[in-house]
């Protein structure tokens, strides 16, 4: 990525998008999402290592293919086509249905758990997004006042329409919750 000065890294990153890399600034932020999402996993507990694996495993095709070479192995072994093998699990196969059920029920804990590991991850993601944007509108509602300010000051006209006034106006978080909230309960109502 060519070197960029501070003032002027906004013509070196348009710069740099000609060049098919990404500007400074979008490269810096995706390091640090990189960063956020190795933190994330690093404090993993040996618990939720596990986990993650057997989560991991069993969505695969792999996982899929084992299970049915083995149930295959089982109705063949206990079908009495093959004289050597003894049965041991008659048909229905009662035991086959016992094994499974515990899988099953085994791995719906690991895909539960690695499922409240994502949810956490993705609780921590919605808690950040929604820092950024209340800074973000509080950002863009000073911009707004400042232009104001400096038309002003420096005669321009302005348009005042309602939409306009309403943004330069700060917002109370809370307001547009308690806004939300009564619009969802209206709608389910209704």
């Amino acid at each position: 990525m060519t070197a960029c000065l501070p003032d002027t890294a906004a013509a070196c990153s348009m710069a740099n998008l000609g060049s098919g890399r990404p500007p400074a600034v979008v490269a810096e932020n995706i390091e640090k999402i990189i960063d956020a999402e190795n933190a994330a996993l690093r404090p993993r507990s040996a618990r939720e290592a596990v986990a993650d694996l057997v989560g991991r495993f069993a969505g695969t095709i792999a996982f899929v293919a084992v299970h049915l070479v083995a149930v295959a192995f089982w109705v063949v072994g206990n079908g009495g086509i093959v004289a050597e093998i003894g049965v041991f699990d008659p048909y229905p196969y009662p035991l086959l249905g016992t094994v499974t059920s515990v899988e099953a029920v085994v791995l719906a804990a690991f895909v539960l758990m690695k499922q409240n590991r994502m949810s956490a991850a993705a609780d921590r993601r919605a808690h950040l997004d929604l820092q950024v944007n209340l800074l973000t509108e509080r950002e863009a509602t000073r911009i707004i006042q400042m232009l104001e300010r400096l038309s002003a000051d420096h005669g321009v006209e302005q348009h005042q329409d309602a939409e306009s006034r309403e943004l330069r106006e700060p917002k109370a978080v809370e307001h547009l919750v308690d806004e939300l909230e009564r619009r969802i309960d209206t709608a389910q109502d209704g």
